[in-house]
C-alpha cells in the first residue's frame, strides 16, 4: 500500500446540512410507512435463503477463537466453526440469498476489537438462514480476521476505516467487492466507548443516507448523528459511489461485549434489512 498518503482531517457539515438531511430523511420515513402495505410480498415471490461463503482478502486471515472475550458470546455452532474456519483464511463474506436483488451488505470489524456487532453479524447470519428473504443479503462479520482475533483496533497497525479510499486497503478491498456484486446499500456495523460513546446511527450528507439513517433511527432507539466527512471512511467511499451506506454504533468498551451491546447491534442490523423490505 502507499505509505504515503496520510489520511486527512475531516470536515463536519455544516448546520443547513444537518437540517437538511434530517429533514428529507423523516419526510421519507413518513412515506415509506404508508407506503408500506403496498410493497408487501407473498410467500411464493420470496427468494431462497441459500447461504455460501467466500473469501475476498487473503491478506488478513486469523484465528477468531484465539479471543476468548468473543468466544464468550459467540453462539457454538457447526455454522460458527465453519466461518471461523474460513476467517483463518483472509476475510469472509457469507452470502444468503439467490443473487437477486435487492442486493446488500452488513459488514462488522473494522476495527478488530468492536466486538459486539461481529457477534451480532455470526447470529443474525444463524437467524437469517431460516428466514425467507425478498433478495440477497451480504454480511462480513469479519473484516480483519487477525485483529478480531489479537482484539486490537488497529490492522497491521493501520486504522482501516481511514484508508479506504487506497487502492490496495483491506476496506477499499470491501468496496470494491460491494460495487462489483451491485450492492444497493450498505450497513457498517462498529461499537463505541469514546465518541459518540452511545447507541447511534449516523448518516452521510445524503438523502439516500439520511433516509436509512433515520429508519434505523427510530425502529432501534439509536441517536441519530451525521457522519464527519473524511475521505478514507468506508461510509464516505460507498456514497460518493453511489452505494448508499450508514454506520452504527452499539455502546461498549473497546475489547470487550455484553449481551446487551449485541442485541443493540442486532436489532440495528434488522432495522437496516427492514428498510430494504428483504425481510418482507
Amino acid at each position: 500500500m502507499n505509505k504515503q498518503k496520510l489520511p486527512i482531517e475531516g470536515r463536519m457539515p455544516g448546520p443547513w446540512e444537518i437540517h437538511y438531511y434530517t429533514k428529507m430523511g423523516k419526510i421519507n420515513y413518513f412515506i415509506k410507512s404508508i407506503t408500506k402495505k403496498f410493497h408487501s410480498k407473498s410467500n411464493k415471490e420470496r427468494k431462497s435463503n441459500d447461504l455460501n461463503i467466500k473469501i475476498i482478502n487473503s491478506s488478513t486471515g486469523g484465528d477468531i477463537s484465539q479471543n476468548t472475550e468473543i468466544m464468550h458470546y459467540l453462539p457454538d455452532n457447526s455454522l460458527t466453526h465453519e466461518i471461523i474456519d474460513y476467517a483463518k483464511k483472509g476475510t469472509p463474506v457469507i452470502r444468503l440469498g439467490d443473487g437477486s436483488q435487492p442486493r446488500v451488505m452488513i459488514t462488522a470489524g473494522v476495527h478488530g476489537n468492536e466486538l459486539p456487532p461481529q457477534i451480532a453479524a455470526i447470529k443474525i447470519i444463524k437467524e437469517l438462514k431460516k428466514t425467507e428473504l425478498n433478495g440477497t443479503i451480504y454480511i462480513i462479520p469479519f473484516i480483519a480476521p487477525r485483529a478480531t482475533a489479537e482484539n486490537t483496533k488497529l490492522f497491521n497497525g493501520e486504522n482501516l476505516n481511514l484508508v479506504a479510499d487506497l487502492p490496495e486497503s483491506v476496506t477499499n478491498n470491501v468496496f470494491k467487492y460491494a460495487q462489483k456484486q451491485g450492492i444497493r446499500s450498505l450497513g457498517d456495523f462498529h461499537s463505541t466507548f469514546t465518541h459518540p460513546a452511545e447507541d447511534s446511527v449516523i448518516y452521510y450528507t445524503s438523502i439516500n443516507s439520511a433516509s436509512i439513517a433515520v429508519f434505523v433511527n427510530k425502529k432501534s432507539n439509536s441517536r441519530l448523528l451525521t457522519h464527519i466527512i473524511n475521505p478514507g471512511t468506508l461510509i464516505t467511499v460507498c456514497n460518493t459511489n453511489n452505494i448508499p451506506t450508514i454506520i452504527c454504533e452499539a455502546e461498549s468498551p473497546d475489547g470487550t461485549a455484553s449481551a446487551d451491546s449485541i442485541e443493540v447491534a442486532r436489532k440495528q442490523m434488522k432495522a437496516f434489512l427492514e428498510y430494504q423490505r428483504i425481510l418482507g
